[in-house]
C-alpha cells in the first residue's frame, strides 16, 4: 500500500489462496485458544504465516484495532518489523486502522516509527495526506520526524497543508460559495504555513 488519502483501505484476506507458513511456524496447539481460533478463521496456518500481499496476522490484527490480539501475537514471538510485499510494517496497518492502543503497543515493542515503505512514505506522511491531525499528533508525540521527505519533495507538514486547502475548496463548493478557495501556496512560499503547523505540533509536544 502506497500513499493514499482514504481513511482505511480494503485489505484482502487470504480468499482462495492459502497463506504461506513461515519457517518460524509453531503448531496452533502452542497458542492460546482464542488466538488459535482467530488464526483459523482468517486462514492463517500459524502466527508467523503470510496471506495475500505478504500480510501477516499481526498486520491484520493491527488494522482491525484489536489490541488484545496484537498483544497475544507479540507474546507468541511474531516479528514486529516484518514487512509486507510493499514494504509496510504492522505499525503502518495500525495507523490505517487508527486505534491508539495497537499503535502505542507496537511503538513500545520497537516498531520503527519513521520506517518508510517501498514508496518512501512514512506513517506520519500517510496520516498527513489523509488529514488525520490526531494521528499526526500521536506519532509526533512519540518521536516521529517531520523532517523526512517523500520522493516528490514534500514532507508531512507540506502534505497536511495541501490536504487542508483541498478540504477548504470542497467545503466551499458544498456550501455554495461563488469563489474558489485560495490555492495552496507554492513550495517557496509555504514556509509560513509549515511554520504555523510546526509551532502547533511543538506546542502539543510540550504539553
Amino acid at each position: 500500500m502506497s500513499l493514499h488519502t482514504d481513511t482505511v483501505p480494503f485489505v484482502r484476506e487470504s480468499g482462495n489462496r492459502r497463506p504461506t507458513p513461515s519457517s518460524d511456524a509453531k503448531p496452533l496447539g502452542g497458542v492460546p485458544a482464542a488466538l488459535a481460533t482467530w488464526l483459523s478463521n482468517h486462514d492463517f496456518p500459524d502466527a508467523h504465516s503470510r496471506g495475500l500481499e505478504g500480510t501477516t496476522p499481526l498486520m491484520l490484527a493491527a488494522l482491525h484495532g484489536d489490541d488484545g490480539l496484537v498483544e497475544a501475537l507479540l507474546a507468541h514471538g511474531v516479528r514486529v518489523d516484518a514487512l509486507d510485499d510493499t514494504g509496510n510494517q504492522a505499525l503502518w496497518y495500525a495507523c490505517l486502522g487508527g486505534a491508539p492502543a495497537p499503535i502505542l503497543r507496537l511503538i513500545n515493542e520497537g516498531a520503527e516509527i519513521d520506517h518508510a515503505n517501498d514508496d518512501d512514505i512514512t506513517c506520519l506522511m500517510q496520516a498527513a495526506a489523509s488529514g488525520r491531525v490526531e494521528l499526526m499528533q500521536l506519532l509526533l508525540a512519540h518521536g516521529a520526524s517531520e523532517g523526512l521527505y517523500a520522493p516528490d519533495g514534500r514532507n508531512a507538514l507540506d502534505m497536511a497543508a495541501e490536504r487542508g486547502f483541498e478540504l477548504l475548496r470542497v467545503s466551499r463548493r458544498l456550501g455554495g460559495g461563488t469563489k474558489d478557495a485560495p490555492r495552496a501556496p507554492e513550495r517557496q512560499r509555504a514556509d509560513p504555513q509549515r511554520g504555523a503547523i510546526s509551532a502547533h505540533m511543538a506546542g502539543d509536544k510540550a504539553a
